[in-house]
């Protein structure tokens, strides 16, 4: 009785067919809300496989947050020593979790647990790199923006350093949308990882800044009830960024490689 359902759960809708891959440059509107349809159930198993990985950092900022609430006191360095080896236990796991939804975004096969692990198993040095990297720029993120908020009531620099921190963070965020994709479509060191996210992040911010706020606001409509989002909260914004990537990646790097291969 339930047998389709549960075929469809975990292969995918059959009747779907895939789409050319010359078509893929021209038709990457149309292929998310393929994709979106066809893998919609994977999404979710792959959502409640990497929540396992990235619940300690939520947890962790979810204390943290009640804490800072009831007492009012401000964030200590120590929250900072503990999220991060949260976000080191993340980091190729979300390797591994972009890696099989670049694929999909592609229209490409890949499994949800074994493509997964195998990501990880290439990229996690990397990817531990990166979420530390992450976590250090955090850390004087919250503290600059802090200390400049405190003495813009006496100084207009401050004020002007204050404004200008938050633009330098939501740069710094929004090139999160290109840094794994990069990491498991190339083969680039971390610093031209975030050397290229940076161009593609000015180079399209409109577009940037769009699909980030529409990633942002996927995830806090699924986080306003917490356990949406751990059935759709993680891979279907990654979904929407990715699959930008993907669109970015043709037009500027995978011409210029097949060019060179030319």
């Amino acid at each position: 009785m339930f047998g389709g359902f549960f075929n469809r759960m975990y292969y995918g809708n059959p009747n779907k067919p895939d789409l050319k891959y010359e078509d893929l440059k021209k038709r990457r509107f149309k292929l998310f809300f393929t994709v979106l349809q066809v893998r919609f159930w994977k999404l979710i198993q792959l959502n409640l496989l990497y929540s396992i990985f990235v619940l300690p950092t939520f947890l962790w900022i979810y204390i943290q947050t009640l804490v800072t609430a009831e007492t009012g006191e401000p964030i200590t360095l120590l929250f900072f020593l503990i999220l991060l080896p949260c976000m080191l236990f993340a980091g190729p796991a979300t390797a591994g979790v972009t890696y099989v939804i670049r694929n999909w975004a592609r229209d490409e096969h890949a499994w949800v647990f074994s493509d997964f692990k195998d990501a990880i198993k290439m990229n996690w040095k990397e990817s531990l790199l990166i979420m530390f990297i992450n976590c250090v720029v955090l850390m004087f993120f919250y503290v600059a923006v802090t200390f400049y908020h405190a003495m813009a009531m006496t100084d207009l620099l401050y004020l002007f350093l204050y404004y200008f921190m938050l633009l330098i963070g939501l740069i710094y965020a929004m090139m999160q949308i290109y840094v794994f994709p990069l990491l498991v479509t190339y083969k680039l060191n971390v610093g031209q990882i975030f050397r290229n996210a940076f161009i593609f992040t000015l180079g399209r911010l409109p577009h940037t800044f769009g699909i980030f706020v529409l990633m942002v606001a996927v995830f806090i409509a699924s986080a306003w009830y917490i356990f949406p989002m751990f059935l759709v909260g993680f891979t279907f914004p990654m979904l929407i960024g990715v699959s930008l990537a993907n669109w970015v990646f043709d037009k500027y790097m995978n011409a210029r490689l097949d060019e060179d291969e030319e």
